[in-house]
């Protein structure tokens, strides 16, 4: 199965978009076309959105925007028709939008999430764990309090 970012490409190979020479301005007005459509993008979407989502590709007034994940892609789906009028309003001709969900290589490493116990709580949860009778959740309540301590 060809990779998604390998269905958008136009039918033709690489080479018989390129003159004899190896000369590339036959692709000029299509990167010059993509550039443009990522710019409008990018003034459309809240930042929070449009730095988990890339034009793709556009063909024959169908622009393709690849979304980082499914919520990304649920969002921009709501989106759809007002970008649709965004485009339009800006001179480009662009009549129908397809969201495709199309993890960056370059995926952003999720942070670990470390919470962080004050020394206030621990000493709570150390006082709460002496009430406690004996059993596990007392174990596992005191050393939580006491690594939470020990990290301070």
């Amino acid at each position: 199965m060809p990779s998604p970012r390998l269905n958008y490409m136009h039918g033709k190979n690489l080479g018989a978009l390129l003159d004899e020479s190896g000369d590339v301005t036959a692709l000029m007005p299509q990167a010059k076309r993509l550039i443009t459509l990522r710019q409008i993008l990018a003034e459309v979407l809240p930042s929070g959105l449009s730095q988990y989502c890339s034009v793709a590709n556009w063909r024959r007034g169908r622009l393709v925007i690849f979304a980082e994940n499914n919520s990304v892609a649920a969002k921009l789906r709501l989106l759809c028709p007002g970008l649709v009028s965004h485009y339009l309003k800006r001179g480009t001709e662009v009549t129908a939008i397809d969201i495709r969900v199309q993890p960056s290589s370059s995926s952003r490493l999720t942070q670990q999430k470390q919470a962080v116990m004050t020394p206030a709580a621990a000493q709570a949860l150390l006082s709460f764990a002496g009430q406690l009778a004996d059993c596990e959740l007392k174990t596992a309540v005191a050393a939580l309090a006491r690594h939470s301590l020990i990290r301070e």
